[in-house]
């Protein structure tokens, strides 16, 4: 996993250059394309300060290392970042919780970042901007990450893409799990297998998903906490807007929101698999080296579990009883005996 083109929106604030510290530390470690996007009101602005503050911004970036260039838009600043991403083929969106023309105040419902949290069409990144001059943690430098898991796809997802990130980054993972404990310690294990085992770090806890995966946060003394866009409450499956977007919230620390949901098969690079919408349909994706997908119903043919991607093991694992199978279907353990069954999907044009 790597990010190739990063977008970030700024109005000049302390708030928007913080998150664009971060920002600019993400893209020298990915050695992606910073793109540094200003909203003006097209109905009257001032040229001159707009083009100062994109300038400036940029200029910022390029000193520290960073491929880096601005783009100045008319429109409402949430629409802007959200349509810029799209029309540069970005795949990280990085806002602040405060600023970039919200009204004041940290994260507000309907403000800049709670509007992109909820329609981004990519991962977003939101900045804790409010009280980072009083702490010693550098913007963009993540020495621990936290993700919550429940054994859903998308958790499956987000905890993958946390498991890169530490990675990449060399950071340490935790691995958290609320809910009965004894289902608990069989998601974690098999989601820590999963994902290699290294360098992973298992909790259970009981009680609230949110506050707890926050209390871990703050405990473990974590740099970033990372959510999918679809809820990580297991068997109740809250929708978007409650668990994820509460954490967006009230997490004391920045917070990943990965795009787990919505993702099309175009977005599935060589040598991954995901879940993913295509035609209408969620299907189960791998492409391989060579580029050619394989597609797959992800319903387990045992009991109608969705199947999960297990990266380390390049295969498609049922969350509920064990059952796994290749990058074919074919069943490589039980209790299921029947293969999944391949989809065939219609020609693009």
């Amino acid at each position: 996993m790597t990010y190739k083109r990063i977008v970030i929106g700024t109005d000049g604030s302390e708030t928007a250059a913080v998150a664009q510290r971060a920002a600019t530390a993400l893209a020298k470690e990915f050695d992606a394309e910073l793109v540094v996007t200003h909203a003006v009101d097209p109905s009257g602005f001032d040229a001159g300060r707009a083009e100062e503050i994109l300038k400036t911004a940029v200029g910022w970036s390029v000193v520290e290392g960073v491929r880096a260039r601005g783009e100045r838009r008319g429109g409402e600043p949430a629409e802007v970042l959200m349509r810029t991403s799209m029309d540069v083929d970005a795949d990280l969106i990085v806002v602040g919780n405060v600023g970039m023309g919200s009204r004041a105040g940290r994260f507000i419902t309907g403000g800049v970042p709670d509007r992109i949290s909820h329609g981004s069409p990519t991962d977003l990144l939101i900045v804790r901007t409010e009280t980072r001059a009083e702490e010693a943690h550098t913007p963009g430098e993540y020495g621990r990450i936290v993700v919550g898991v429940d054994g859903s796809p998308t958790a499956d997802e987000a905890s993958r893409k946390a498991f890169d990130l530490s990675i990449m980054l060399g950071s340490k993972l935790s691995l958290v799990n609320v809910g009965e404990p004894l289902l608990g310690s069989v998601v974690l294990k098999d989601t820590a297998e999963r994902l290699g085992g290294r360098r992973v770090e298992t909790f259970q806890m009981r009680g609230d998903p949110v506050k707890l995966i926050c209390r871990a946060a703050a405990e473990q003394e974590a740099d970033l906490v990372v959510v999918g866009n679809r809820g990580m409450a297991g068997g109740r499956r809250f929708a978007f807007g409650s668990v994820p977007d509460r954490i967006s919230h009230e997490s004391p620390r920045d917070v990943l929101i990965v795009k787990t949901t919505g993702k099309t098969l175009a977005e599935v690079l060589p040598g991954q698999g995901s879940l993913v919408l295509e035609g209408g349909r969620r299907v189960a994706a791998y492409r391989d080296e060579d580029g050619v997908a394989h597609v797959l119903n992800p319903r387990c043919t045992h009991m109608g579990c969705t199947v999960g991607w297990n990266d380390a093991e390049r295969t498609w694992d049922c969350p509920c009883h064990g059952s796994r199978y290749d990058i074919e279907g074919n069943v490589i353990q039980g209790p299921a005996k029947v293969a999944l069954a391949a989809v065939d999907l219609p020609p693009t044009s």
